[in-house]
């Protein structure tokens, strides 16, 4: 969600609404084929009241496949359409890349840059205050690897 990031992956972005999914659940578990760390996955859930928050954006067509090498799509995230509500209750069928289950761990935890792409992207597009509560919740470690970590904090940074 984090604009900057994702427009250096697709410059086209355009953000239509802010949308939330019921009886699903964010997590990170999805195993990072790059870093081994974890990466965010959504779950269906046990509860109906669960809820993720997410942002809805349009690409140029031509652009999707840059999208789907940078977020894995085939390796550890399949492509699965589902049907958002916006804060008009608006439905809208979004395409969305969910973690295959032979690529989650849910004994891995995110990089610390990797969970601030989250928040921050949470926080740019105002999301609710108290989901972005619940992402802060989020369990991280520090990314071991000082020169990646670096990279990413200067995309987060705009550096």
């Amino acid at each position: 969600m984090n604009i900057k990031r994702l427009r250096e992956r697709v410059p086209s972005a355009t953000k239509v609404a802010n949308v939330f999914l019921l009886g699903y659940k964010i997590v990170c578990n999805k195993v990072s084929k790059k870093d081994s760390s974890a990466k965010a996955n959504i779950e269906k859930s046990e509860n109906a009241t669960d809820i993720v928050w997410g942002v809805l954006f349009e690409i140029d067509s031509k652009e999707k496949p840059l999208l789907d090498k940078a977020e894995g799509l085939g390796k550890g995230y399949n492509e699965d359409s589902l049907t958002f509500t916006d804060e008009n209750n608006i439905e809208h069928i979004a395409k969305v890349y969910i973690a295959d289950s032979s690529s989650i761990n849910n004994s891995l935890v995110a990089y610390d840059w990797y969970k601030d792409f989250i928040i921050t992207g949470a926080i740019q597009n105002e999301l609710p205050a108290d989901y972005i509560s619940q992402l802060q919740l989020i369990p991280f470690i520090q990314d071991p690897d000082k020169e990646r970590r670096e990279k990413n904090y200067a995309i987060l940074h705009g550096e």
